[in-house]
């Protein structure tokens, strides 16, 4: 017998447990997942037909965790050849949890050299490190002193079913879609042949995952892979036999269901999407599509009994949300005409929902990626109809009433107060963007930045002290007194961001495709922003001062930028009469940004942008120094040096890991050979706790400019950054 953890979406366990217990498996809920001990064939039929679950974890370890050092001897005697072969590629992962200050890639790095040192010392030769596409994944997971070892048995995430080529823009996953559905009864349903309508149905998710469902396809058997086909004690012939059981499963059930499954859509692109990964899912037969919008759609006379169940936009932006009050009014519309059947909406913002008109019977709660959603249960019938327009009416004036309850009037003070002050201020310095607000009060832990006539508003993450819903309900209070404040500001200019503890450059990644730039100003200096598609702009509010300094002590000078990002820095270093400017970061997309902001202020020849990891071109500029006589090194050395590194980089282009807290001596050392002998090093970093290493000041002449350059709209919040100039003693 061994022992298993599944994997699930928060709020998704129970489902994961009925559908193993429905195989035969005693399954138990543990933490947000499942676990269960079997036999190897119970979990090569849970991968298959798991409809709900993330992963499959098979545990092949635990024990007490003290430290790192004590975690790779241990794993060092562990029998890794049992598991995978010297010739087989893998990769390793780290989660932590109460696990004090872990840093979880050193950890996944320490697991991984416990591998590669116990097949050096057991055969000579070790296995290669493959982080996209590898035959072994390991999971390491630490909780409080413990630690567990898993083998990665599904593979891919399991809501990758393996017939879907193309997918809509924003999707629900298969897993999340199946949930809804168990939650609505429709295995039930579909037993008894009652239709299914998706009245939006994108790409068809919740549209197959019901056709296969009603037609009893394990979600798996579509798969060419699983995790477990690389472990070294796959039994093929055990695997098969399931496989072969689930075929002959498939090939009934496609005869049973006779029903109709019905999607509309008025793209003809996202049609033939969904046919095809419906023909791909043998479920195609029995689907009938309307390429048109749902309000266009009237009820078959024939249609008696069934289900609806849809995934509508949610406009996470606020003007999106306002547009979208309509389309969910519609879509209220078109539930009334469906006497007599059931329905189900899921949305991130009840007050769309609640547009619709219709009394919900049951509300359940769901995380759909990052968004809290609730799921809204409705039994059409007009005894559930509201009078919308008297609903409205009452809900208004009440919400009215609730803004200013609980803190609302205190931030709304707050804000106006300081909306008058710094707009002032930001007018005559020649800013077009500034902080508004920063968690100035404890209850309403928000930012709110102005970029000249847009407004991002960045929530950030809440204590564990502060339960979730209030959390939600202060930061939606937020939302809605800002445009109040600022009532020059259209609601379709304000941005809405979330914003938690960032590691790494997780903070530079993309996570939208809108890829609209516009400019603001920072006095002369113009400047290319993303309010959409990042997390933060391009630019940096806090630095605004240590840039104005570079401008200022830039004239006729060397300028050297290190960690460049958007190249902010580097347009005033130019601005100010740079006589050279040299910029370096690992991404092209941000180079090609500063690259545009060089250009918006007319600067080009002179100015050099250079792709690369700077640890590395810091170590091989030092050594092509070196190498140089010594009389000709100075005029290739740099009279104004500004470094801002992230906290934490492992980016799949670097060799290493950039630790800052561990690796700023050695990349302040390399700069400072760079740097001419009367030269000015700025180094800045926004790590929280960051101590700069005292052997530093026995190198160098350092001072602390922190306070100093400080912004107005930052000094509310002195300990944001630290900035030191450095120079030759």
């Amino acid at each position: 017998m061994a022992k298993f953890y599944v994997t699930c979406a928060q709020g998704l366990a129970p489902y994961v447990k009925e559908e193993l217990v429905a195989l035969g498996i005693d399954a138990v809920e543990a933490g947000t997942g499942v676990e269960f001990q079997g036999e190897i064939k119970d979990a090569y039929n849970a991968c298959l037909w798991t409809r709900c679950g993330s992963r499959l974890l098979l545990e092949l370890k635990s024990g007490r965790f003290e430290s790192l050092d004590q975690l790779h001897k241990e794993l060092t005697l562990f029998p890794w050849s049992t598991h995978m072969r010297e010739t087989d590629t893998f990769a390793t992962k780290v989660t932590a949890r109460r696990a004090g200050n872990i840093h979880t890639h050193f950890a996944a790095l320490r697991v991984k050299d416990a591998i590669v040192d116990y097949f050096n010392d057991l055969m000579g030769c070790r296995p290669n490190v493959d982080l996209d596409n590898p035959d072994l994944r390991f999971y390491l997971h630490i909780f409080e002193n413990r630690y567990t070892l898993y083998l990665d048995f599904s593979g891919e995430p399991l809501h990758k079913r393996g017939f879907r080529s193309e997918q809509g823009a924003a999707p629900i996953k298969e897993n999340l879609a199946a949930a809804l559905l168990y939650r609505s009864k429709w295995p039930e349903k579909a037993a008894e042949d009652q239709d299914f309508i998706d009245p939006l149905c994108g790409a068809g998710t919740i549209l197959i995952e019901a056709a296969l469902m009603a037609r009893d396809i394990a979600p798996g058997l579509y798969r060419s892979h699983f995790g477990f086909m690389g472990w070294r004690l796959f039994k093929p012939a055990e695997w098969e036999a399931v496989l072969q059981n689930a075929k002959a499963r498939a090939v009934a059930g496609k005869a049973r269901y006779q029903g109709r499954l019905i999607g509309i859509e008025r793209s003809s692109m996202m049609i033939g999407i969904t046919k095809a990964n419906a023909d791909r899912a043998g479920v195609l037969p029995n689907m009938t599509f309307k390429q048109m919008s749902f309000q266009e759609y009237q009820r078959d006379a024939d249609l008696k009994t069934g289900l609806i169940v849809t995934n509508p936009p949610y406009g996470e932006r606020l003007g999106e949300k306002s547009l979208l009050m309509e389309t969910y009014r519609d879509l209220g519309d078109f539930l009334r005409q469906y006497s007599g059947f059931s329905a189900g909406v899921i949305t991130s913002d009840p007050e769309l929902g609640r547009v619709m008109g219709i009394k919900a019977e049951r509300i359940n709660k769901f995380w759909n990626g990052p968004l809290n959603c609730v799921y809204l249960q409705f039994q059409i019938d007009e005894r559930y109809f509201v009078n919308r327009e008297k609903a409205d009416h009452n809900e208004q004036r009440l919400e009215r009433e609730a803004l200013f309850e609980e803190g609302g009037e205190s931030f709304f003070n707050r804000l106006m107060k300081n909306y008058r002050h710094l707009s002032r201020w930001a007018e005559r310095e020649g800013i077009e963007a500034y902080r508004l607000y920063d968690a100035d009060i404890p209850e309403f832990n928000v930012a709110v930045d102005l970029y000249k006539d847009q407004v991002v508003i960045y929530e950030y993450e809440a204590p564990p002290t502060i339960k979730r819903e209030i959390a939600e309900s202060r930061f939606m209070k937020v939302v809605q007194i800002t445009p109040l404040v600022l009532d020059h500001i259209a609601v379709d200019k304000i941005h809405i961001k979330r914003r938690q503890v960032q590691k790494g450059r997780q903070q530079y990644e993309r996570y939208g495709e809108e890829g609209h730039l516009f400019e603001v100003r920072e006095k002369e200096a113009r400047l290319l922003v993303n309010l959409t598609d990042y997390l933060d702009t391009g630019l940096f509010l806090d630095h605004r001062e240590v840039r104005f300094k570079i401008g200022r002590e830039a004239k006729r000078k060397r300028f050297l930028n290190l960690f460049c990002y958007t190249g902010s820095a580097t347009v005033h270093a130019a601005n100010g009469g740079a006589s050279e400017t040299l910029s370096v970061d690992l991404s092209r997309t941000y180079l090609s940004w500063a690259d545009k902001n060089l250009a918006l202020n007319g600067h080009f020849a002179g100015h050099e942008l250079v792709q690369a990891d700077v640890l590395e071109w810091l170590r091989s500029e030092v050594e092509t120094l070196r190498k140089k006589p010594l009389m000709a090194r100075n005029k290739d050395k740099f009279d104004l040096i500004f470094m801002d590194p992230p906290t934490f980089s492992n980016s799949k282009r670097m060799e290493g890991v950039l630790d800052i807290q561990r690796d700023h001596t050695q990349l302040i050392t390399d700069a400072m050979r760079l740097l001419v002998s009367d030269g000015e090093l700025l180094f800045s970093t926004n790590l929280r706790g960051f101590r700069l290493d005292p052997q530093l000041n026995e190198l160098f002449e350092i001072v602390d400019i922190s306070r100093a350059t400080l912004p107005l709209d930052f000094k509310k919040r002195p300990k944001i950054r630290q900035c030191f100039i450095i120079k030759h003693k």
